[in-house]
Parts: C-alpha cells; structure tokens; sequence
C-alpha cells in the first residue's frame, strides 16, 4: 500500500468513527420518520466505511485503535438539535464529504481500494440527494434567486479589464461563495449548541471563539451576497435545544469543529480562485486566516488535552 492509500484510508476511519458516534445521539433523538430513515442510510454506510477501512489497513499491517467510542456518548436521549438543524447538519457533512472522497479517489492506484472508494461515492450521492429530496419535501430548501444579465461586450480591451473591477459579483463567483456561507451558518448552531453543554473551560471557550469566527464570516458573507442582489437565510442556531446533560465529550465536540475546519478553508479557498475581482478575493483570504488562526488554536487545545488523534508518521528520522 502506497501513502494516498495509507493517508485516505486511515482519514476514512478516524472520520467514520467520530461521525457514527456523533449520529448515535441524532437517530436516538430524531422524530421525524422521513429524517429517521435518511439518518439510518448514513449509519450504514458511515459503519460500513469505518469497518472496511479497517480491514484494509489491518491486512497491510497497520492496527488501528478507534479513538472515539460509545464512552463519547454521554446522554444518548438528550435532543440538543432540532429536527431541521440535524437535517441541515447532515446536508453539509454529506456533501463536503463527497468532495472530500471524489479529490482522494482520483489519486488512488490500488485497484482495490480504489473500487472501495467508487462505492462509497456512489452510497453516498444516492444519501445526497435523499437528504435534498427531504428539505425540498419539507419546504427547508434556499433558493438564492436573483435577478441576472449578460456580461457587456466592450470594445476596449484595457477599459474591459479597469470597469470589471467594478462591476457585481457574477454567477459563478456567487455559485462558489455558497458552500462557505452555510459551512458557517452551520458552524455558529454547532458552536453555539456545543458551547452550552462543555464541562471544560478551555474548551468552552474555544467553542464561544468558534461562535464570533462564524457569526462574523456569515456577516461578511451576507454583505457580499446582498450587494449583489441575492437573498440568504441565517439564523440556525435557533434550532438548537436547552439540554440537561452534555450527549456528548469535550473531546468529541472540539474535534468534531476542528474536523469542520478544513471543509470551511476549502470552501473559501474555492470562491478565491472562482473571482477575479480584487476587493473579493481580499476580503475572502482575510476570512480564511481567520479560521486557519482559530485551527490553531483549536490544535492546541486538541494537543493540551490530549485529544488529538496524531495520524500514522514515517518511520525514517529527520536527521537521515
């Protein structure tokens, strides 16, 4: 087995097992019956990939040790999200989980956990599109319509490149801004639901940064988007529920955010290259320092605590 295999097979494993032990408290506190069976389907599949990953691993000498287990699930039956924002929870890890996997398999070589990975994707897009089919049936779907026309032709070239600074943001620009905006939208009901049941006050805090980093990127994200014309929805953390105990350990909820993390620097990292106007890509490599400085620090805390899952390292020394 060569490093992609290695690197992405053990990234499956370590994600598929936080990500089933996080679903425990979302099927046990589910009612709705359309979103039960949607939350079954990712059991599934997410035991699945954890389990074969595993094997894979084992079989070319490698034992791995989940780091998260059923002790991380602390009050299975405390409902801390409403139905709506487990919904709008498991659109968003779903879909970055699809990037995520399709950017690993094109740089797969063993045929075998290639094949592996091409059924994963195929499960996945067919949970994908179940979980859209859910918020369309219950009327959760943004539309983000807005009005549109033509890219003016200009005959002068140099005045072309000069008044194209000024103009809106296009569709394209918009269309990859997107997935940044709900990644925080998200990320302010996480932050925000795990920060009122963290026992540990490091933690906490770290949690109630987490809730001013993503209230400001949405902030910032909403101004662009309404300057050029088109309407969004913030506000999920409203759906989030006062609970008695914690359903889950400190050490889940921080690497849960910091698992997030990556997804938001790659979204923003997407709208970059996506623009060519300069005041937008200014104000979107400031939001993505922003919340490479944030994973630092959550990084710390990770180490400090000794939370944090180190992957599988060379064995050859530094000095050689």
């Amino acid at each position: 087995m060569n490093l992609n295999e290695l690197g992405f097979l053990w990234y499956l494993h370590s994600s598929s097992n936080m990500v089933n032990i996080f679903l425990g408290n979302l099927m046990e506190t589910a009612e709705d019956t359309d979103l039960k069976d949607v939350l079954t389907e990712i059991k599934t599949l997410s035991s699945f990939q954890e389990q074969e990953a595993l094997q894979f691993l084992a079989d070319n000498g490698l034992h791995v040790t989940p780091f998260f287990s059923e002790n991380d699930l602390h009050s299975p039956s405390e409902k801390l999200f409403s139905d709506q924002l487990m919904i709008e929870i498991l659109k968003h890890i779903t879909s970055n989980g699809l990037g995520v996997l399709s950017f690993q398999y094109t740089d797969l070589t063993i045929p075998k956990v290639k094949n592996f990975f091409k059924e994963i994707l195929n499960k996945l897009i067919q949970i994908d599109i179940s979980i859209l089919n859910l918020l369309e049936h219950k009327g959760l779907l943004q539309n983000r319509s807005f009005s549109y026309t033509n890219a003016e032709d200009r005959e002068n070239k140099l005045f072309k490149v000069a008044s194209t600074q000024q103009r809106p943001l296009n569709a394209v620009e918009l269309a990859s801004m997107f997935g940044s905006f709900q990644c925080n939208n998200v990320g302010v009901a996480l932050c925000t639901a795990f920060s009122d049941v963290a026992k540990d006050e490091d933690t906490k805090s770290f949690l109630q940064d987490g809730i001013k980093l993503s209230y400001h990127q949405v902030d910032v994200l909403s101004e662009i988007y309404r300057e050029n014309g088109v309407p969004t929805t913030t506000g999920l953390e409203a759906h989030v529920q006062k609970v008695n105990k914690s359903p889950f350990s400190d050490k889940l909820m921080a690497n849960l955010i910091m698992f997030l993390n990556p997804i938001a620097i790659g979204n923003l990292q997407t709208a970059v290259v996506s623009s060519y106007k300069k005041s937008h890509v200014k104000a979107l490599k400031e939001l993505i320092d922003q919340v490479e400085d944030y994973s630092e620090k959550g990084f710390k805390l990770l180490v400090r605590k000794d939370w944090f899952n180190e992957p599988p390292v060379t064995n050859r020394s530094i000095d050689s």
